[in-house]
């Protein structure tokens, strides 16, 4: 009965056991349906997800030529030699362990070691086993600097109070002396980094094209952390020789390639420096519409000065896509995806770069009785018949070229005390001095047309209605201009003469005149392209609305006191008073076009205003103006090229310099002018920073410039040269 009873609750036990185990796997047969067919979707879109990413690829940059298709800027081949790191995982190598220790040792100590990439193969082939010395002329702050970091190298991980072991460096011993030794046999069968890896294969490809390593170990790892799929850029701008060299000596090893990224150059260098700008490498893109959408960025260029600034828009293009597959670990598996990026649009200026280069040359070229210093200044040359900017030039300048890729060139500028980078015609703020003049002369003739033959007397010195003493600047040299007219005081820039209009005319008329010539507001250089334009309302230099003393009267009857200009302003006055009396918005962008299979499209001239002006009271100033260059007593003969009549009017701005400790009154040299005179094409404004005077210091620049201006277009012949 017992027996019986034993059985019977065995059969029992059985059977419970085998419905649990039954309704085990009957629960977790429904969750693997569950997991396998029901959320089969869901897994398969984070597995997509997981692995796929998106690289936005940056288009070619548009170019920039100039009136007659000369290329000003280009994006030009750049071959540069890639690193896949994906392909460089699998190896073993006892060097390349080597290399990254010494790497890593290095960042602590901070500076190389004592000895080559040969000298580490050689010993790792002949003595393995045997430690190598690394450094072995430590000095007291290196050692000092080691000690410290070694501590934190070894420090105990979060949770362990043990310290991290260092492969091939003794715990106890970090240093022998004032050596450091590495224990390369701990190395040797070591698991080797994919960076490591990387490193070596660099010093081996340095080792072939004879051509220094630039990339940092550090930029390899960071490189592998963030952005594992693509390639690592580890040298650029390869020479052809450093082409072939590679093709013969580097080809076959693995994991590296040559890539084509497009780079910007300017063929005309330092002459059109200011004007174009330069680029740099892009910042990442961070708005809203890209963030989750785009996993790498590979940034294109981006202007950061002047013109490729300005419109970089539409020089930029169209950004491309690319979808990559990434396995496990990361690294890129497969292409699935590309499209492909569109080319940035062109522009083409009204600019002529033969006439900058000549403009160029005019201003720098020092004259015979000048030191040979770095010219400071600028020169506008305009159309004077429509305002087309022909030349535009800012000195000393800086070579773009150069810019975008030295750091330690861009720190040179930085610090240099002549302000290379700064664009000087454009932005240079002084006061215009005597060519400001003729201003004041169409002001005194539309107050008073006998103006024109009203005496006055220049005894070197003037009371003006409060009874200050001002004199002339014919008063330095001991002279005086006796009596003078309206011609011939802007013939002999006589100061007396001006202060006598301007007092008899007060401040009034000549503020709005010279506000009419479009003094003291903006130039309207860069307009949005393909938008009717608009002359808005902005202050640009300064013209005061008003004067407080008779003092201020007169300072501003001859371009001085708080009167500002740029070397651009002033050589729209030359061209207004050059063409009749159209003050003319200055166009750089003659022609433009979005797409580079699209024909350029066509971007007007502008005039701002027709000046109210008498056509026979601006012929009188023309006159006066003639007679600066042509007549023997004016202030610019020595602009004269040959019979061809010139125009023009000298100015010498005072302003006043730290040097040191002391306080020096110095010169700013002007000279406004056109040509020819009957039939004017050329209106130009040239200043010298720290001059003598307009007719010393810029007339025979002028004349340089006019000659060899006259040559290139043809007119200057044998008969009038």
């Amino acid at each position: 009965m017992k027996v019986r009873q034993t059985h019977t609750s065995s059969q029992l036990t059985i059977w419970i056991v085998l419905v649990a185990m039954l309704a085990g796997f009957t629960l977790l047969g429904r969750e693997l349906w569950q997991l396998q067919v029901k959320e089969q979707d869901g897994f398969e879109a984070l597995f997509r997800n997981q692995s796929l990413r998106r690289v936005r690829l940056p288009a070619v940059r548009g170019k920039i030529f100039d009136r007659h298709d000369r290329c000003l800027a280009d994006s030009t081949p750049n071959y540069s030699l890639a690193i896949y790191t994906h392909e460089l995982r699998a190896p073993r190598s006892a060097v390349a362990n080597v290399l990254e220790q010494l790497h890593e040792i290095w960042s602590r100590v901070g500076r190389p070691p004592n000895l080559t990439y040969p000298q580490i193969k050689q010993h790792m082939q002949q003595n393995p086993d045997k430690p190598l010395t690394l450094y072995h002329d430590l000095t007291d702050a290196e050692i000092k600097r080691w000690r410290t970091a070694f501590e934190e190298w070894t420090s105990p991980a979060p949770g362990s109070f043990r310290r991290q072991k260092i492969a091939g460096l003794n715990l106890g011993r970090p240093l022998e002396g004032r050596t450091i030794v590495l224990q390369t046999k701990a190395l040797q069968n070591r698991r080797t980094s994919t960076a490591a890896n990387t490193l070596e294969l660099i010093y081996q490809i340095s080792e072939r094209l004879n051509k220094p390593r630039v990339i940092r170990f550090q930029q390899i790892k960071d490189h592998i952390f963030a952005r594992r799929p693509l390639p690592l850029i580890a040298w650029d701008n390869l020479s052809e020789q450093e082409l072939a060299r590679w093709a013969d000596r580097c080809s076959m090893l693995p994991g590296n390639d040559i890539v084509c990224i497009p780079a910007r150059t300017y063929p005309f260098s330092e002459q059109t420096a200011h004007l174009l700008g330069y680029t740099m490498q892009a910042d990442a893109d961070n708005s809203p519409a890209e963030a989750g959408r785009v996993h790498y960025d590979l940034r294109g260029l981006k202007g950061r000065k002047g013109l490729e600034n300005i419109y970089d828009d539409l020089l930029t293009g169209s950004y491309g896509y690319q979808l990559l597959q990434i396995d496990a670990a990361g690294f890129h598996h497969n292409t699935l995806q590309t499209t492909p990026p569109v080319a940035g649009g062109d522009l083409k200026l009204t600019l002529d770069a033969e006439i900058q280069r000549i403009a160029t040359e005019a201003l720098t070229t020092p004259l015979p009785n000048e030191k040979s210093q770095p010219i400071r200044g600028a020169v506008v040359v305009l159309d004077a018949t429509n305002g087309d900017v022909l030349a535009l030039v800012s000195a000393p300048t800086f070579d773009p070229n150069r810019y975008m890729n030295s750091t330690r060139y861009r720190q040179q500028l930085l610090t240099d005390s002549t302000a290379r980078t700064f664009h000087r015609a454009i932005y240079g703020q002084y006061p215009p001095g005597s060519t400001f003049k003729p201003i004041t002369a169409l002001s005194a003739l539309k107050q008073n047309s006998n103006a024109a033959t009203e005496t006055h007397h220049c005894h070197r010195t003037y009371r003006n209605s409060s009874g200050r003493p001002m004199r002339c600047w014919i008063h330095s040299q001991g002279g005086a201009h006796g009596p003078t007219t309206l011609q011939t005081a802007l013939m002999q820039s006589c100061n007396i003469h001006m202060y006598e209009i301007a007092q008899a005319i007060g401040y009034e008329p000549i503020y709005q005149t010279a506000r009419a010539f479009g003094l003291g507001q903006y130039a309207g250089l860069f307009p949005a392209l393909d938008v009717p334009p608009t002359q808005p309302d902005v202050r640009y230099g300064n013209l005061p609305t008003t004067a407080d003393n008779p003092t201020d009267l007169c300072n501003l009857s001859i371009g001085q006191g708080k009167l500002l200009t740029s070397p651009l302003q002033m050589a729209m006055v030359t061209a207004a008073i050059a063409n009749g009396g159209t003050l003319y918005r200055p166009r750089l962008i003659k022609e433009f076009r979005s797409q580079t299979d699209q024909p350029f499209r066509p971007n007007p001239t502008w005039p701002i205003r027709r000046i109210d002006l008498d056509i026979n009271h601006l012929e009188q100033v023309r006159q006066g103006m003639r007679d600066v260059v042509m007549h023997r007593n004016g202030t610019a003969q020595s602009a004269q090229v040959g019979s061809i009549p010139i125009a023009g009017k000298t100015g010498s701005a005072q302003y006043r310099e730290k040097v040191g400790d002391t306080v020096e009154d110095r010169v700013h040299a002007w000279m406004i002018s056109y040509a020819p005179y009957d039939f004017p094409r050329y209106a130009i404004a040239m200043i010298v920073e720290n001059g003598i005077s307009g007719g010393q210091t810029i007339g025979p620049r002028l004349a340089k410039l006019y000659r060899e201006l006259f040559q290139y277009d043809g007119t200057l012949t044998g008969e009038n040269g």
